[in-house]
């Protein structure tokens, strides 16, 4: 199961890496050629590279954390909590997210999350259901996000697409390594054919990331 403080390394690809951490508290850092999220070019226009760190504390299934990466100008921090456990080899999870951004940031507003996965082997699905709060004059927005990703031996590929007042998809393909303490990842993401629509929320173009992090148990 994956939880969002790793969702930058995720997206390149380190998809086993970093991921799951022991209980306790532990900490990750990382950075990112251009910071990409669900399809979508987090730091404006491919502002170029982006840095990224987070905090988590997990206890017999339960975690709870905070992430935070530079995006343009200003700076995104996300807040988060949640369970995760497994059934006859069936992994599931439930959890709550807030993406929150400073004010020097291109994005207006927060996002708020409903959080659901399974996974089963090297399949996993999960399903998100949010709302973004504009901060301006605009109406705020609801959403879900889908995506089925399927791994093998360090890479993968994901499908994804968005829903309800929101339009878009996009497929992924990746590859994670570690070595020598590091978690190296490398990730091309190809955006459907009406990205510029406006109530798409996937970019008009495609994309290669590359992502390096380590993870620390404190």
């Amino acid at each position: 199961m994956m939880k969002p403080f790793a969702k930058a390394l995720v997206a390149a690809g380190l998809m086993t890496a970093s991921v799951t951490a022991s209980a306790g508290l532990s900490a990750n850092i990382g950075a990112m050629s251009d910071y990409w999220f669900r399809g979508l070019d987090q730091t404006g226009a491919g502002n170029g590279a982006s840095m990224m760190a987070g905090l988590d504390y997990d206890q017999s299934g339960f975690y709870i954390g905070t992430w935070a990466a530079d995006v343009s100008n200003g700076l995104e921090y996300d807040l988060y909590a949640g369970y995760e456990g497994e059934v006859e080899g069936i992994g599931y999870g439930v959890g709550v997210t807030g993406y929150f951004y400073t004010e020097e940031s291109f994005i207006d507003g927060s996002y708020e999350e409903l959080n659901l996965s399974l996974s089963y082997g090297p399949v996993s699905v999960s399903h998100n259901i949010g709302t973004f709060k504009d901060d301006t004059a605009g109406p705020d927005v609801d959403y879900s996000f889908t995506s089925l990703t399927g791994e093998y031996e360090g890479g993968y590929l994901t499908y994804a697409v968005y829903g309800d007042e929101v339009d878009g998809d996009y497929v992924e393909v990746g590859y994670g390594l570690t070595y020598e303490g590091l978690d190296f990842g490398v990730a091309a993401i190809f955006p459907d054919d009406d990205a510029s629509a406006a109530n798409n929320w996937v970019s008009s173009s495609n994309t290669v990331t590359l992502t390096i992090g380590k993870s620390f148990d404190l």
